[in-house]
């Protein structure tokens, strides 16, 4: 089985991450080169034997690399050759599975429609975080998990990463005008369909607030048990280890640095889109003068 933990960047994902982290106890990888195209650590992470869930790790055998060079590099030698993506482990976890298989990071010239396939019809559970737009085509086995963000705090959030990255020239207008946050949940609008029913949206805003509840619709839609006792890190914990990725961690309060005309923009841009996935422009009075 296959779950894309699929979002618009800054929507969530990560937060979305450590909650199958946590509750799932399922390790996941991603379908890009990580941070900064450096490549994901997600793999030597799982390896190094300091994540709970995971014992017994087993590279790839077959003309694989060593994992201490295992990077961005040593992926795009690989090809689509799915044997030469997989590693092994065994859970520490109840039910104890044996042999569970895991497709390492950067695997998105392994995605294949004949690979993709294969890996959605096997019982195994592969989480893949990815931000790209939805195939043309799924396979049964395949499914979704879609978090979502205001467009406001997205655009924001963004606006503050660019300029934390040295872009100084960047305006909140400009980030609000160039934003592709409505072409990519309208093209996932219309790829709904495709899923029957294995797609669920998972609110950013909800999940801050009541991590618990979205495990119990997460655990209903893939059909896998979580682990209630469990605790998360803060959002201060998680912003300590990763600021980039954990900023702030509010629901709201991004309106409070938008003009009104700022605010006048998002809507004329992404107002349709915002009112189909469930968001609303924020009072007047919180606007920012």
């Amino acid at each position: 089985m296959i779950i894309y933990i699929a979002s618009y960047p800054r929507s969530g994902n990560s937060l979305t991450q450590k909650i199958i982290q946590t509750f799932f106890e399922r390790p996941i990888t991603t379908d890009d080169q990580g941070s900064q195209g450096k490549g994901s650590q997600k793999a030597k992470t799982y390896a190094s034997g300091t994540v709970s869930f995971i014992t017994n790790w087993r590279w790839p055998n077959e003309n694989s690399h060593p994992p201490s060079r295992w990077d961005k590099l040593q992926a795009r030698t690989l090809n689509n050759n799915l044997n030469r993506w997989i590693a092994w482990y065994d859970l520490n976890v109840p039910p104890y599975t044996k042999n569970c298989r895991y497709l390492l990071p950067d695997c998105s010239r392994v995605l294949t429609p004949k690979n993709r396939q294969q890996l959605a019809g096997e019982d195994c559970y592969f989480f893949i975080k990815t931000h790209r737009l939805p195939f043309k085509k799924y396979f049964e086995g395949e499914y979704v998990l879609q978090p979502i963000r205001h467009p406001g705090a997205v655009m924001w959030s963004f606006f503050n990463l660019k300029k934390a990255n040295g872009d100084a020239t960047i305006s909140l207008a400009e980030e609000i005008r160039g934003s592709s946050w409505s072409t990519y949940h309208q093209a996932w609008n219309q790829a709904i369909h495709l899923l029957n029913g294995r797609l669920i949206r998972i609110r950013f805003e909800d999940v801050l607030l009541h991590p618990l509840q979205a495990c119990a619709q997460i655990s209903a839609t893939i059909g896998l048990e979580y682990n209630p006792v469990n605790t998360m890190p803060s959002f201060e914990e998680l912003n300590q280890k990763d600021p980039k990725h954990f900023r702030v961690g509010q629901a709201n309060g991004w309106e409070e640095h938008y003009t009104c005309k700022q605010i006048q923009l998002l809507k004329n841009i992404h107002g349709s889109t915002m009112q189909q996935l469930g968001y609303e422009m924020p009072e007047p009075i919180k606007i920012a003068k």
